[in-house]
């Protein structure tokens, strides 16, 4: 029974034992050394190639014995023996060595339990590469599993970092929203107040254009409790309400009057700078006068001061077209 055959029977697939036998040149020994030291290689698995044409390191020419027929080759830095120089070429390759000679002494077959001992070594060599094989890749996979776990758990941080953040951003925008609310109540509320005096004093205005007396409107209570500016109406000031009795272009509705204080020495021209400024879509072609007694203040009226006029302490005056 050839070598091959006795390794096809210890259960090696027949391109395993090809290679083996190919890459050793022939040889049991050698051939399950090469099985064992190579077991779970990929390249076990890979077509057979053409042999390389690349020279090989050859071991120095063995040394000379006697006349009697040499039966094997001996490594004389091991003292291992092999029974042809191919053997012995595939060990120095190995090994390094480079020291044989030939003996006379033929390389002894294995016995049935010398082989059956190879086999369980080569087993047991396999099987201790293959745990530890194992082994390497379940360690592999924890350390996977932990720069998976730790990954993952920077992300969790990362995520909830950011859902702080937002929550911070959202909590901040409903502070504002509601601080603008507060501030947009308020004014209005100041609004409510000034539209109430307004009317009031416009009330007392109108009473008093009736009665055909004007009498200076008094300043409400709450102006002074609000911290609103009080009016002074001296001897060298006037308090003027002029009412607009006109269409402004670009308002719709009446128009709310107009109360100003003027030095007593300023113009009417003056009070129809004020006018205009304060009513921007007012016309080119308007006049003032006074309700009563009705008095239409012409152009030349324009360059008089307001005691000269007779709008002094305070007045109120219509505006029309």
């Amino acid at each position: 029974m050839g070598d091959k055959e006795q390794l096809l029977e210890f259960g090696f697939p027949e391109l395993h034992v090809d290679k083996a036998l190919k890459a050793t040149n022939g040889g049991l020994q050698q051939a399950l050394d090469w099985l064992s030291e190579n077991a779970g290689k990929p390249l076990l698995d890979e077509p057979m190639e053409t042999p390389s044409s690349e020279p090989t390191e050859t071991p120095n020419e063995p040394a000379p014995v006697s006349d009697e027929q040499a039966q094997s080759l001996v490594c004389n830095e091991c003292n291992k023996q092999f029974k042809n120089e191919e053997l012995a070429q595939y060990h120095a390759v190995k090994s390094g060595h480079t020291d044989f000679a030939q003996s006379t002494e033929a390389v002894k077959p294995l016995s049935e339990d010398e082989k059956k001992r190879k086999l369980a070594e080569l087993q047991d060599r396999i099987a201790e590469k293959r745990r530890l094989r194992d082994e390497e890749e379940k360690q592999d996979q924890r350390k996977n599993e932990i720069l998976r776990r730790k990954a993952g758990q920077d992300i969790s941080e990362q995520q909830e970092r950011l859902k702080e953040e937002q929550m911070k951003r959202d909590i901040e925008k409903q502070k504002q929203l509601k601080d603008d609310d507060r501030r947009a109540t308020a004014r209005i509320k100041q609004q409510i107040e000034q539209d109430k005096r307004d009317r009031a004093e416009r009330l007392i205005k109108e009473k008093a254009e009736r009665d055909g007396t004007v009498q200076p409107v008094k300043e409400h209570t709450s102006m002074l409790k609000q911290g609103l500016p009080k009016i002074e109406t001296s001897a060298t000031q006037t308090r003027l309400q002029i009412r607009p009795m006109v269409q402004i272009k670009g308002q719709d509705g009446p128009v709310r009057p107009i109360t100003c204080v003027f030095e007593a020495d300023q113009t009417l021209k003056d009070v129809i700078k004020h006018v205009k400024q304060q009513l921007p879509g007012l016309g080119h072609h308007f006049k003032l006068s006074t309700s009563f007694p009705r008095k239409d203040f012409a152009t030349s009226d324009e360059s008089k001061t307001l005691r000269e006029l007779g709008l002094v302490p305070n007045a109120a005056l219509i505006l029309t077209e």
